[in-house]
């Protein structure tokens, strides 16, 4: 009896076993089948695959499975992640599967795309100079498996990493030769995406022909497999394209047509992203109603964004809409604050400096005048460095392309790889020899890194001195005057030092212009200016302020001093001798106003009480100095002269104040 039930008893337990084992397998054939469905799904719905790949949690599928099917739902849910622009989650997945199949050798080549994912996550976190070291280690780890695919996978976020550092040339390097070791697989995918990668690489070092043909290439490629992901990419890469071709309607549709294909995905940060490049470009074609329909998409998507360049595109769109609306305040008070933070940053983007646009504008919508044109000349300063800056920057990586090409062409026989370490070296040799002379001379340090920063500036002080100088005399102008005076009233205030201003106008200019002509005129101011820089002092400081005035600062000088350095300049200007186109000389003269100034007037104070004094000259003869130490000033006209006179002076000094304001217009506009 004991034999039958020990076999009933093993039977059982064989039927439970069997049962058991077949259920396992069940599961395990079950979460295979759904990462098989994640997988065919990845790059065309990522919303959805990441859903399923949730659904496996939820259904306890996940920590029961084999290793190899573990590993390949780490590497799935890390790249989902990445697609969807969720570096955090990208990094926590990628590190668990790195952690579990660290131990088991047969799943190294996943270990290493583990990594890459991890990588790419630390890109989007802008940790490129950490990243590109960890890919040196892992490629020459890579090295034993004999994995051209692997290879060219740590190749292209190499690429992806020294692009993110803006490094363009030894990026193009890293695809390049991850291009030539994916030919030798059969993953057409892996070449495409290694492709499209490459032309957006072309698009910013200005190849904008090969770039056309590669990107057109793998946006067939991609939408006839339906990855709509990847021809997302493809397609905002192209709209870059015709934009840098200045092709903006295509543009345009290069975006709209990529915003389908996002709104599709349900990916909500590159929806904003377009939104707002749209909206730019309708309101540089002066469609205003459209793009206040783009624009209010973004609304609900800012949240999601973090990078500082679609950041600044942003409130630079919402300033110009409460602008449109004449909402003048409201505009004031979203730029104000943001121009305050400009001031830290090293270099702006464009839409930036659009703002000190947009507060002008909006300044002179509230009748603020001073501020609107002190803030327009802000935003001309800024926008001048910028422009040569970008110019630069262009013809730079044009070079950069042009040198790729030449170091590629005349080395045949070398790989693309070759060339990259070629580049590598030499950016490692620059290092190091930088490094080394701080080390071995500090002062040499310190005067190369002045010489950086004299090479760095040099744009802006020649543009600065434009701004701030007269373009035919060579003299400073109205702005730079006015900026100088402040520093000398301040000196002013700490110590009793006497500032007198001279104010000098050439006399009957109107007559040598309509005379002799206007060159000649220019001639006559330019001896002048000449004169001046020849026989004033060291700290007097100089400027034309009209079109033939010009006003000087006489530091240390009271009344009496400043009258006779005026005296001798008078003098010296009727010595000078011109010649006309025909070659007859003639000679000018000039009048003066002089004055001691005060610690706390305003330049337009000074001018008003200088100006009397020179109009006195003038209608004392000419050609003499009018001071307030002056017997003539002291002298009050009588009541019938000053009414006889009293309608032509009023037009004289209208007519020299409209001449005035012409000349500081044209000034600014030049």
């Amino acid at each position: 009896m004991r034999i039958p039930l020990i076999h009933s008893a093993l039977l059982i337990i064989a039927v439970l076993f069997t049962a058991n084992a077949h259920a396992t397998v069940e599961k395990t054939q079950s979460f295979e089948r759904a990462l098989n469905g994640v997988q065919s799904i990845l790059y065309s719905v990522p919303i959805k695959a990441r859903a399923l790949l949730s659904e496996l949690e939820k259904v306890e599928l996940k920590e029961n499975q084999p290793l190899p099917l573990l590993a390949r739902y780490y590497l799935q849910k890390s790249t989902v992640d990445l697609i969807l622009n969720d570096p955090e989650s990208a990094i926590e997945a990628a590190n668990r599967g790195i952690e579990l199949t660290a131990s088991d050798p047969l799943l190294q080549a996943d270990r290493f795309l583990m990594q890459l994912r991890l990588s790419q996550a630390r890109i989007l976190k802008g940790e490129e100079a950490l990243v590109l070291t960890q890919l040196d280690e892992l490629l020459e780890e890579s090295q034993s498996l004999n994995n051209p695919e692997v290879t060219a996978e740590i190749l292209l976020v190499k690429g992806q990493a020294y692009k993110a550092q803006n490094d363009y040339d030894v990026s193009m390097a890293a695809l390049m030769s991850s291009l030539e070791a994916a030919k030798n697989t059969d993953n057409d995918l892996l070449i495409e995406r290694i492709a499209s990668n490459l032309g957006g690489i072309l698009v910013q070092l200005n190849g904008f022909d090969k770039a056309s043909l590669l990107l057109e290439q793998s946006y067939q490629f991609f939408r006839q497999r339906k990855m709509s992901f990847n021809q997302l990419l493809v397609k905002l890469d192209m709209a870059e394209l015709a934009k840098k071709q200045g092709d903006k309607n295509q543009a345009l549709l290069e975006y709209k047509q990529a915003l389908q294909i996002a709104e599709v995905l349900g990916d909500g940060s590159n929806r904003f992203r377009i939104n707002l490049q749209i909206a730019d470009l309708l309101l540089q074609a002066g469609d205003t109603k459209n793009m206040m329909r783009y624009l209010k998409a973004t609304d609900t998507l800012r949240e999601r964004e973090n990078i500082r360049y679609y950041i600044s595109k942003y409130n630079y769109l919402k300033a110009n809409e409460s602008l449109l609306s004449n909402n003048y305040q409201a505009a004031i008070d979203l730029v104000t604050p943001l121009m305050g933070t400009l001031k830290e940053q090293a270099r702006l983007y464009r839409s930036e400096i659009a703002l000190y646009l947009v507060a002008s504008k909006a300044h002179f919508g509230l009748e603020d005048y001073k501020n609107a044109y002190l803030t327009l000349l802000d935003y001309q300063e800024r926008f001048n460095t910028f422009t040569s800056d970008e110019q630069v920057d262009s013809l730079e990586r044009q070079q950069m392309l042009f040198n790729l090409e030449k170091l590629k062409a005349e080395n045949q026989h070398l790989s693309w790889n070759n060339v990259l370490q070629t580049l590598e070296l030499k950016t490692n040799e620059d290092k190091v020899e930088y490094l080394n002379v701080i080390i071995v001379a500090s002062i040499g340090a310190a005067i190369i890194a002045s010489l950086i920063a004299l090479w760095v500036n040099r744009r802006r002080i020649r543009w600065g001195k434009i701004a701030n100088t007269d373009s035919l005399t060579g003299l400073f102008n109205r702005r730079y005057f006015g900026a100088q005076l402040e520093r000398v009233q301040k000196d002013m205030a700490a110590g009793d030092m006497p500032v007198s201003c001279l104010l000098l106008d050439i006399d009957h200019f109107k007559q040598v212009n309509d005379t002799y002509g206007h060159p000649v005129g220019d001639q006559v101011l330019v001896g002048v200016a000449e004169l001046f820089n020849s026989n004033l002092r060291r700290d007097d400081i100089c400027a034309r302020v009209g079109g033939e005035e010009f006003m000087l600062l006489l530091p240390t000088s009271e009344i009496e001093k400043a009258s006779v350095i005026a005296e001798d300049l008078r003098l010296r200007i009727k010595e000078l001798s011109f010649q006309s186109e025909q070659g007859d000389s003639f000679n000018v003269t000039a009048s003066f106003g002089v004055i001691e100034i005060g610690k706390d007037q305003s330049l337009s104070d000074i001018h008003s009480d200088v100006d009397k004094l020179l109009y006195r000259a003038k209608q004392n003869g000419r050609n003499r100095v009018e001071s307030t130490m002056s017997k003539e000033s002291e002298e009050k006209p009588d009541s019938m002269t000053n009414n006889k006179h009293n309608l032509n002076d009023r037009v004289q000094r209208l007519s020299r104040g409209v001449r005035r304001l012409k000349f500081r217009f044209a000034q600014h506009f030049t």
